[in-house]
């Protein structure tokens, strides 16, 4: 069995009294696009960064291929493809200058990969990186991090405030190079529709809490929303276990379940319930019901 991209375990991060993460445990598969997911504030940039050994953890350990973030930071850095929300670069180089400067760190760069990528994503070569879009900025950021051939890509929101061609344009990239490298891919993003379109497993967190993890068909074949009608008055408790969230009037309840199986229909009915319709959610429901139920807990 091979061993993790990304293990992460019992990680939490405080800033002076709060508490930014809180006993986090994940594990990111060898060859996975693992999306993850939270508002912003939820915990997911600290987790990156800490997991980069730019910041040090309170508690937990986190590694990257097997090598420990904070004793092999070196060797992680190594494996590991990175793109933050807004890469900082020296705005006087030009593109062919910033790639020539980035490639002197990394033995494994592959000078083809980046020529074809380049090409692809039609980048030029010879304009100043203050002279070129937030678009622009974005695909050359995507070489640096995909030409040294990294194990593990990680990619924290990076196709915010892109337009919807560049947005589509870069993904596309990202999945074909995993695909043929066979790497993994741990991306964080705010825009769910994408993320429904790439990923194969994910996580929710919310408030530096893990709030659901495992795959995407997974979360879109268990989490179901129910609509439940009685004749008389809603009852206070059902006999679902832990439901994510509820909410009633008079006489109906919505029910938003993560573990769904038919039989629950049958269990509302014998408690009372006189009708009871199972409701089918996209990623970004599903999204808002976690977050939702977790500020009513």
């Amino acid at each position: 069995m091979s061993q993790p991209a990304i293990q992460i375990v019992g990680f939490s991060k405080d800033y002076g009294k709060t508490r930014a993460v809180d006993d986090l445990t994940l594990t990111v598969p060898e060859g996975s696009i693992f999306g993850f997911l939270g508002q912003n504030g939820a915990g997911k940039t600290t987790t990156i960064r800490t997991l980069l050994n730019l910041q040090r953890p309170t508690a937990g350990q986190l590694s990257v291929m097997g090598l420990d973030s904070v004793r092999d930071s070196v060797a992680v850095r190594r494996q590991v493809g990175y793109l933050p929300e807004e890469p900082t670069y020296y705005p006087w180089m030009t593109v062919d200058e910033i790639l020539r400067f980035n490639r002197a760190f990394y033995p494994e760069w592959d000078g083809a990969l980046e020529a074809s990528l380049v090409k692809q994503l039609d980048l030029p070569r010879k304009r100043k990186l203050q002279d070129l879009s937030r678009g622009m900025q974005s695909k050359v950021g995507l070489v640096m991090a995909l030409a040294p051939r990294p194990k593990v890509l990680i990619l924290d929101d990076p196709t915010s405030g892109l337009d919807p061609v560049v947005r589509h344009e870069f993904l596309e990239v990202v999945i074909a190079n995993v695909q043929n490298e066979g790497g993994a891919v741990f991306f964080s993003t705010h825009l769910l529709h994408e993320m429904e379109r790439v990923a194969d497993r994910l996580a929710i967190l919310h408030k530096g809490t893990l709030r659901w993890t495992g795959s995407l068909d997974e979360v879109k074949q268990t989490v179901k929303k129910l609509r439940v009608v009685y004749d008389s008055d809603v009852p206070t408790t059902f006999p679902i276990e832990n439901p994510l969230r509820v909410d009633r009037n008079s006489h109906s309840a919505m029910l938003t379940v993560a573990d769904f199986d038919p039989a629950i229909e049958a269990r509302l009915r014998e408690h009372g319930a006189r009708s009871v319709e199972v409701m089918h959610l996209s990623l970004e429901e599903i999204f808002m019901e976690v977050v939702k139920g977790a500020r009513d807990d």
